[in-house]
């Protein structure tokens, strides 16, 4: 743009004579004349304005021009810095609570699955549950079902997509507590309407999670734990 704009100056003083003075005297035509047209092109685009050479005519338009256009640009350059700065912490804090989710789902998940075998215990012990068991349960059915969710918000809706290891990880867990939750269900004489809905919440959850329907970049390696998980789902829906 500095370039441009001090060609035509240097142009203007060739074909007009009215393009720049300096110390009274027009600027030539020449070599100098175009140096001394790009050094004001310089100082105008940088807002400088030492006065040692002055447009002319219609140029002062011209020079004010550029003055605007070298604060817009100038300003452009340091928002862009600015907002790419701001777009690294940015992704550094959602690497930050992406991995401390990733954590929680895992810790939640493996007391669901401790708990889960309590009451399969329990039940096997004594066949009928008792009241505090079932609602230790209706517990660990609600707590299930928000770390389900966690899981299918990360196959879905995650900006930062979790690798295929850790994937596997979870969906095990997954399977895993689902087919607790499948077995005391069948050995339950009824369902309390809270356990009903949570487990009709959790069956319509899983149900989604399913090779055909998740990511393609996990489909090849992760689809038949997910189409597991699927059948689980029916079983409990």
């Amino acid at each position: 743009m500095i370039v441009v704009f001090g060609v035509i100056y240097w142009v203007a003083g060739v074909g007009m004579g009215m393009g720049l003075q300096a110390g009274g005297n027009l600027v030539k035509a020449d070599g100098q004349g175009f140096v001394t047209a790009i050094y004001f092109s310089f100082v105008t685009a940088l807002s400088i304005g030492y006065g040692d050479v002055v447009p002319l005519g219609l140029f002062r338009i011209v020079a004010i021009v550029e003055g605007a256009a070298g604060l817009l640009i100038f300003g452009c350059v340091i928002s862009k810095l600015v907002s790419r700065r701001q777009e690294e912490l940015t992704e550094e804090i959602h690497q930050t609570t992406f991995e401390d989710r990733l954590d929680r789902v895992r810790t939640n998940l493996h007391l669901v699955f401790t708990d889960i075998g309590s009451v399969q215990q329990l039940q096997a012990e004594q066949g009928v549950l008792p009241e505090l068991v079932l609602r230790r349960l209706e517990s660990t059915v609600r707590v299930f079902r928000g770390e389900l969710r966690a899981v299918h918000d990360l196959l879905y809706r995650c900006r930062v997509m979790p690798d295929e290891e850790t994937m596997d990880s979870l969906l095990a867990n997954l399977i895993i507590c689902l087919q607790g939750l499948t077995d005391i269900d069948n050995a339950l004489p009824i369902r309390s309407s809270n356990l009903n809905l949570g487990l009709r919440s959790i069956g319509n959850l899983a149900n989604e999670i399913c090779g055909e329907c998740v990511p393609h970049a996990y489909a090849p390696v992760l689809k038949d734990s997910m189409d597991q998980i699927q059948e689980l789902a029916r079983k409990i829906a």
